[in-house]
């Protein structure tokens, strides 16, 4: 115990790069899909859970090796639609959904529905609140 302290103490007063802002920085470059990753891995885990599966079991399932696959369950692996699909299959569950394509000009009317519901929300708020102080007057 008192070597492994003295080991710590030394990495923490040295000279040496402790790598952690590399870290940090690769992180920080590939948040969005280090945490979509991270969501996969823990779907996953939830349905080899549910199966009684083991990471084994799931590696025949999808005929790759069991290093792929916890390579898949600790998160930090770019997925492929490949790799995603096959997982699909294997477990029998939905991971991502894809959007159905939809032309520009119907996305920009969808939003601008959107808008003008937002604003008569706010103008039946602002006549409810209205009302409600002309009445307790």
């Amino acid at each position: 115990m008192k070597t492994k302290n003295l080991e710590n103490f030394q990495k923490l007063v040295s000279n040496e790069q402790s790598g952690w802002l590399d870290k940090f920085l690769y992180y920080k470059a590939n948040k969005s899909w280090l945490n979509k990753s991270a969501m996969v891995a823990v779907n996953v885990l939830e349905a080899l859970k549910a199966k009684g599966w083991s990471q084994k079991d799931l590696a025949q399932k999808m005929k790759v090796s069991a290093q792929q696959v916890n390579k898949i369950l600790k998160g930090q692996q770019n997925l492929t639609f490949e790799t995603i699909s096959k997982l699909e299959t294997a477990l029998e569950i939905s991971l991502i959904e894809v959007i159905e394509y939809k032309p520009v000009a119907e996305i920009k009317t969808s939003a601008i529905h959107i808008k003008s519901a937002s604003i008569t929300l706010k103008e039946e708020f602002i006549v409810v609140s209205v009302n409600k102080e002309t009445s307790t007057t």
